[in-house]
């Protein structure tokens, strides 16, 4: 529908999925959005999957048996724990935070919260530096086919 409405130029503001697990608004949308100068507003950028490690194992067991990912570039068992260390995320909440916010045509990263302490944590996250550019590269590596899972 985005690719259809970016036809138009109406547009200052657009709201979009977008998150570690399914990256195609990359291509489908920001680039357009870039060039026409239009806000963007990222949801779905913490989902289900990127807090809780179950229901990660579950999403990328679902990718790879929907052949999206190739099993023999990720560690089924921990599947994002290469993010985690010194240099990078302190957390897969973390990692998708700044994952989506250093993301070029990106202008606001939305979180859902109704606790204090818990927006506090993803403020501070926000306003991270961006993950290394090798974790990065990877994540688009490994999602580089996904366009179909939202995380939840």
């Amino acid at each position: 529908m985005l690719q259809r409405a970016l036809q138009d130029d109406v547009w200052d503001v657009m709201m979009i999925g977008f998150n570690i697990l399914n990256q195609s608004a990359r291509e489908h949308v920001l680039a357009k959005a870039i060039e026409k100068n239009i806000g963007i507003l990222i949801m779905f950028a913490v989902r289900l999957a990127l807090s809780r490690p179950k229901r990660l194992k579950q999403c990328i067991d679902e990718l790879i048996e929907k052949k999206l990912i190739d099993p023999s570039v990720i560690n089924n068992k921990d599947p994002l724990n290469f993010l985690i260390h010194e240099k990078g995320a302190e957390s897969l909440v973390d990692a998708a935070y700044r994952f989506c916010r250093y993301e070029p045509g990106t202008h606001v990263i939305l979180s859902g919260t109704g606790n204090l302490d818990h927006l506090k944590e993803n403020i501070k996250y926000i306003l991270k530096p961006p993950l290394p550019e090798k974790d990065v590269i990877k994540l688009k590596n490994i999602f580089k086919k996904v366009d179909s899972i939202s995380g939840q």
